[in-house]
């Protein structure tokens, strides 16, 4: 029954009601940030959008920094990781190929995560969020490719943080290019690529001299690969 003792302290998101409450006002914040921007959105905005107060907004959510760090980590399960599991006979050039393919059905999560960047450029608490919530999809990128490195054919000399944030940058990259009118020619020429990338990670170390002069912090930053902190 409705108020009865059993459900004193549990968080108000329990529930499916709630539950799919919660989960439209991340996608109507969504809608509005890449509509408006995320630093011309108010709270006030996704109430009204939603037809709630915005006390009831703040019922599920702390603040703007919280929605967009939830919409961008939604979007990112969703539309990328639910998309390139590492498991069975999958291999990466494949995955990394396909998602490259794919890479417009992505626009709006790297337009979130360019307006996000660019609020973190004078807010504290937003760059703080939206940080931790990178980190967390990075390093467990990075963890997956540790463990099935050998199933894949990865060359043992491959620095798999340096590959995954490369990888990345060439994604969230391609939503700064989107916001002023760039983008790749074809989807296949931009697949191509990626597969390329996707192939060398298979390749033995270059003796080249780019490769071949190590730095003393070079040497440092290795010991700390499998993870970024």
């Amino acid at each position: 029954m409705k108020g009865s003792s059993s459900e004193v302290g549990k968080p108000r998101s329990s529930g499916s009601k709630a539950q799919g409450t919660r989960a439209s006002l991340i996608d109507l914040a969504a809608e509005l940030f890449s509509e408006q921007g995320y630093g011309q959105t108010s709270i006030r905005d996704i109430a009204r959008r939603a037809a709630l107060t915005t006390g009831a907004v703040y019922g599920h959510f702390h603040n703007k920094a919280d929605l967009l760090v939830e919409a961008i980590n939604s979007r990112t399960a969703n539309e990328l990781e639910a998309q390139s599991l590492l498991v069975g006979q999958v291999s990466h050039v494949e995955t990394l190929a396909r998602l490259a393919y794919q890479y417009p059905k992505r626009r709006r999560l790297r337009a979130l995560i360019v307006q996000g960047a660019a609020a973190s450029l004078t807010d504290k608490e937003t760059r703080d969020r939206l940080r931790n919530e990178q980190l967390v999809h990075l390093n467990e990128w990075i963890a997956g490719y540790e463990r099935e490195r050998h199933r894949l054919g990865i060359d043992d000399s491959v620095d798999l943080q340096a590959a995954v944030l490369y990888s990345w940058a060439a994604e969230v990259g391609l939503g700064v290019l989107e916001a002023v009118g760039i983008q790749p020619r074809s989807r296949r020429g931009w697949s191509d690529v990626s597969e390329r990338f996707a192939r060398s990670l298979m390749l033995p170390k270059s003796s080249g001299v780019a490769t071949s002069q190590k730095t003393k912090g070079d040497r440092s930053s290795s010991k700390d690969a499998k993870a970024i902190s």
